[in-house]
């Protein structure tokens, strides 16, 4: 059952391998609940909130194909997230003094062939982060998941950054025995300047059974286009073994600012575990080891609890611990990060739906 969710999560970020038909499809998720948070703020505050992404961005995604003959297909998908207890966009995490962005998880338009593979242009989902939402067991949820590792770095990039490339061409190969890559390159348009705003990534994937093995990467320069510095390189290792009935996955990251000298290395272990085909329990256990200072260095820690009404309607209750040392900032959520030294305990419970 669970695998049938993910079936349909996994829209939002690529498509399917299924066979080219004539179609243009709506689809989307809708996530909400409630949230307790001890440890927010540098006061020290509990807080009780609604849950407007305790798991997952609410969002709905428009994705065609279409048949063109000899195995080639021409494809699209506009993805726009939202806020399910405002309905207000969710804006690419900019103000709406920054501008107006209204498919702000993405918006391309490519080719696929079934034997030489896709390629695509347009707003895309970066291959590291792919990397990360494709194999990590407990779910890349935005709680006490490795998702949180992309939103909780020193460098010069923040998490939307890390997960979108702008002004990007991608390239998806086929599956050749088991094995499988992409390569994308995000053009920052400077007249004269290649390297300006410029954004490389790629991944590696090998399925051998129920084992898996991937590898992704990325470089970023200067976002805001002031310099042609590179202000932001990470790469990822994940191992994966999926069974029957459980997931389990080990993860290393590392997050360097080559500008600032910044270097951290994130070591996580997740794994789901299906009791019955409705109710399933997930985990994760991620370390933050800061090479620069130790007392930046800092863990979390997350049980869950699903159960499954449909394949398409999730109940969920989670809870989450962050510990940090003096200066280190983890927090439970992927976008809240803690105020320096601050523990955090946090409880959501909600639910999800799949259309």
């Amino acid at each position: 059952m669970y695998k049938k969710i993910i079936a349909v999560l996994a829209v939002s970020l690529v498509m399917g391998e299924a066979h080219a038909q004539s179609s243009v499809t709506l689809s989307g998720i809708i996530d909400g609940g409630l949230s307790f948070t001890n440890g927010v703020g540098a006061n020290d505050k509990n807080q009780w909130a609604y849950g407007q992404a305790n798991l997952v961005v609410s969002r709905f995604i428009f994705s065609g194909v279409e048949d063109l003959g000899g195995g080639m297909a021409a494809l699209f998908k506009l993805e726009s997230g939202f806020l399910s207890g405002t309905g207000k966009s969710t804006n690419s995490g900019e103000p709406t003094s920054a501008g107006s962005f209204l498919f702000d998880r993405g918006a391309w338009v490519g080719l696929r062939k079934d034997d030489l593979g896709t390629i695509s242009f347009g707003r895309h989902y970066t291959p590291f982060v792919e990397v990360l939402y494709r194999t990590d067991a407990s779910g890349f949820e935005d709680f006490g998941s490795v998702a949180n590792t992309i939103f909780q770095t020193r460098t010069g990039f923040n998490g939307f950054q890390y997960t979108w490339a702008n002004n990007s061409v991608k390239y998806q190969t086929p599956t050749i025995y088991g094995l499988s890559a992409s390569v994308l390159n995000s053009f920052g348009g400077t007249a004269g300047d290649f390297q300006n705003q410029r954004e490389v990534s790629a991944a590696l994937y090998y399925t051998l059974g129920p084992v898996s093995a991937s590898a992704g990467y990325i470089s970023g320069n200067d976002p805001t286009g002031v310099t042609d510095k590179t202000v932001a390189r990470a790469y990822t290792v994940f191992l994966a073994y999926t069974g029957s009935m459980f997931k389990a996955s080990l993860n290393l990251e590392n997050f360097r600012d080559p500008a600032t000298g910044s270097n951290q290395y994130y070591y996580s272990v997740g794994g789901r575990y299906a009791i019955t085909p409705a109710f399933s329990l997930v985990s994760d256990y991620t370390y933050l080891s800061d090479r620069g200072n130790s007392e930046r260095n800092g863990d979390f820690f997350k049980l869950g609890v699903h159960y499954l009404l449909s394949k398409s309607t999730d109940l969920y209750t989670e809870a989450g611990l962050s510990r940090n040392n003096a200066l280190s900032t983890l927090g439970v959520s992927s976008t809240s990060p803690a105020s320096p030294g601050i523990n955090q305990r946090s409880v959501v419970a909600g639910m999800v739906h799949y259309f």
